[in-house]
C-alpha cells in the first residue's frame, strides 16, 4: 500500500502554509485554489468527531499560539469560555468553520461571551451568520503537527441563519437537509476528481490514479459574520458555544472501546456522539424515545487506590452532559462539595403527563426522588 513520506509532506505544506498566509492573517483557514477548490486548514479537533479552525483570534497572530480565545474555546463544552475573532472593528467577514464527520441537521448556539450578562453587554454577539456547506477530503499524511487541511467543494450557496440576542441556547436549523447532504457526500466520493486523485492534494503529492491512499472525508461548514448585535465596549465579537445537533435518534449505543456514544438515525446512518475518552462508558438507562440516556463514567486507566465512579445525563443528539443543568434546583440540598449533582445518582427516567423525569437516590439521605429535564433549548 502507497503511504506518503510524512517528513517530506510536513516540510513542503508546512512552508507552502506560511507562505500562502500574511503576517496579519496568519490564521487563515481557507485558500483558495483551483476551480471551485477551497483548502481548509483546521488547527483543533476533538476524539476524531469535529475539528475546527477560524479566520482570526484575538491575541493570536499564528495558528501555533495558544489564545485565551482560540476557535477550540467555542467547541469545548464551556460556556464561560468563547472565541473571539481578532480583526479590526466588529469582525463582518471572519469566519469559523466546524468539521464533522456526519451531517447535522441543526447547529445548537449559545452567543456571545456567556460566562456573565456584564460580558456578554460590553462584546459584540452574532445577530446573523452566513453558512456554506463544503465536501472536503484529506490525503493521510497532508498534516503538519498543528494543522489538518482538507481540500473541499462548496454544495448550493451560502445561507443566512439569524440569531436571537441571548446568553441561552438556541437551535440553528440547517438549509442543507441530511439527507440532501448524505446524497451530495456519496457523489463527492465517487467523483473523477476522487477516485482519479487528481484533487489539488493528490497532485501536490504525486500520487498517480489507481494507486491506494487513505483518504478522510468530512461535512464542512464555512460560518461568516455578516452582522452583530453590537455590544457597549469592546469591538470584538465572540461566540460561547458550537455543536451539532442530530435532531431524531432512533438508538444509542457504545462503541467496541466503550469511550463514545453511537447514535443510530432513522435513515440508518451511526454517528459519534458523545464522548470522554479518559472514561470507560456504560449505559444505565435511556428515554423511550433515546434522547436522553444515563451513563456510569468509570476510569480507563485507574491507578492505585479506590476508583470512583461518576453518573451524567447525556442529551444524546447534541452530546451535551446536562447533569448540572438537571440537578440545579436541588444542589442547595446536598452538602457534598462538587458541582450540581453531586450526591445525587440518577438511575432512570419516567414520563409523566407528557413530561420527562430523571429519577435518583440521595446519597446523604438514602431518599429518592425525581426532577424534571430541562429543556436544552430555553426560550430566549
Amino acid at each position: 500500500m502507497f503511504r506518503p513520506d510524512r517528513g517530506t509532506v510536513f516540510i513542503v505544506v508546512f512552508v507552502g502554509a506560511l507562505l500562502s498566509l500574511s503576517p496579519q492573517r496568519a490564521a487563515a483557514v481557507e485558500q483558495p485554489l483551483e476551480g471551485d477548490w477551497t483548502r481548509f486548514s483546521l488547527t483543533g479537533q476533538a476524539y476524531g468527531i469535529a475539528e475546527w479552525g477560524a479566520s482570526s483570534v484575538l491575541e493570536s497572530e499564528n495558528f501555533w499560539e495558544d489564545s485565551r480565545y482560540d476557535p477550540g474555546k467555542a467547541f469545548d463544552g464551556d460556556p464561560a469560555t468563547a472565541w473571539v475573532e481578532g480583526a479590526p472593528g466588529p469582525g463582518i467577514g471572519e469566519t469559523i468553520v466546524a468539521a464533522f464527520v456526519e451531517y447535522p441537521e441543526a447547529l445548537g448556539f449559545i452567543n456571545g461571551f456567556a460566562r456573565n450578562q456584564n460580558l456578554f453587554s460590553r462584546n459584540h454577539r452574532v445577530k446573523i451568520l452566513n453558512v456554506q456547506l463544503y465536501l472536503g477530503v484529506n490525503v493521510d499524511g497532508f498534516a503538519t503537527e498543528v494543522v489538518t487541511y482538507y481540500d473541499a467543494l462548496p454544495v448550493g450557496t451560502s445561507s443566512p441563519l439569524h440569531l436571537a440576542d441571548s446568553r441561552m441556547a438556541q437551535r440553528l436549523l440547517l438549509p442543507i437537509s441530511p439527507m440532501q447532504a448524505t446524497q451530495a457526500m456519496n457523489e463527492f466520493r465517487n467523483s473523477k476528481a476522487v477516485q482519479e486523485l487528481s484533487f489539488p492534494q493528490a497532485v501536490m503529492m504525486g500520487i498517480s490514479p489507481g494507486m491506494e491512499v487513505p483518504l478522510r472525508f468530512r461535512y464542512i461548514l464555512r460560518l461568516e459574520i455578516a452582522e452583530v448585535f453590537r455590544g457597549t465596549s469592546w469591538e470584538d465579537t465572540c461566540i460561547a458555544e458550537i455543536w451539532p445537533d442530530y435532531g431524531q435518534i432512533a438508538y444509542v449505543d457504545v462503541d467496541a472501546n466503550m469511550r463514545l456514544l453511537l447514535l443510530g438515525t432513522p435513515d440508518g446512518r451511526q454517528i459519534p456522539g458523545y464522548a470522554d475518552f479518559p472514561s470507560v462508558l456504560t449505559i444505565l438507562a435511556q428515554s423511550e424515545d433515546a434522547a436522553w440516556v444515563i451513563v456510569i463514567k468509570e476510569p480507563a486507566y485507574p491507578g492505585s487506590g479506590r476508583v470512583s465512579s461518576e453518573y451524567a445525563v447525556i442529551h444524546s443528539p447534541t452530546g451535551r452532559d446536562m447533569t448540572s443543568a438537571v440537578f440545579a434546583d436541588l444542589a442547595a440540598a446536598v452538602t457534598v462539595t462538587g458541582p450540581p449533582g453531586a450526591g445525587l445518582l440518577p438511575y432512570d427516567f419516567v414520563e409523566d403527563a407528557g413530561e420527562l423525569f430523571v429519577l435518583y437516590d440521595n446519597l446523604e439521605t438514602g431518599e429518592s426522588g425525581r426532577t424534571r429535564v430541562p429543556a436544552v433549548y430555553p426560550d430566549p
